[in-house]
């Protein structure tokens, strides 16, 4: 009978053993996907930038992967454009182009696009980021406006 008991002990350690090791990889794995957090730029006003129009824009050179846009929302002649994207190590710099042509439809269409600079920000926190633009050099003559960014659009008057 003591053998027995002698032979189950080293069953017994090596089960405890593997125990210990897959919680440990199982802890492991829930903290690297909380490794990503979410975090708001900076609670100061952000600085408002004007558009910059170039009618010979190439939009498909311009950059700007990894940025999503949550919302845009027009107030006066102000674009606001709340972004996420990741980062928040570094200053990351947005600009706001146009070509400046208008689509001709009832309203009028524009299409805007964002440009992002990340300076090889690494960090993987997500951040909620809200953008200025004064869009008054847009502004159409004849009515309203329709402003459209990705898959977003606001009404501009």
């Amino acid at each position: 009978m003591e053998k027995r008991i002698i032979m189950h002990q080293p069953v017994f350690t090596i089960l405890l053993f593997a125990s210990a090791l897959l919680s440990a990889c199982h802890t492991r794995e829930v903290g690297q996907t909380n490794s990503v957090k979410m975090i708001e730029a900076p609670n100061t006003e952000p600085e408002i930038k004007d558009i910059i129009i170039d009618p010979k824009l190439d939009a498909a050179n311009l950059g700007g992967s990894g940025t999503s846009i949550d919302s845009i929302s027009v107030k006066g002649d102000i674009l606001s454009i709340f972004a996420t994207y990741g980062g928040g190590c570094k200053k990351h710099i947005f600009d706001l182009y146009s070509t400046g042509i208008y689509a001709k439809s009832l309203p009028p269409q524009l299409t805007i696009y964002l440009k992002h600079v990340n300076n090889d920000d690494r960090c993987k926190k997500l951040v909620i980021q809200e953008l200025k633009f004064n869009i008054a050099a847009v502004k159409y003559k004849r009515g309203s406006l329709i402003i459209k960014l990705g898959d977003s659009s606001v009404k501009y008057q």
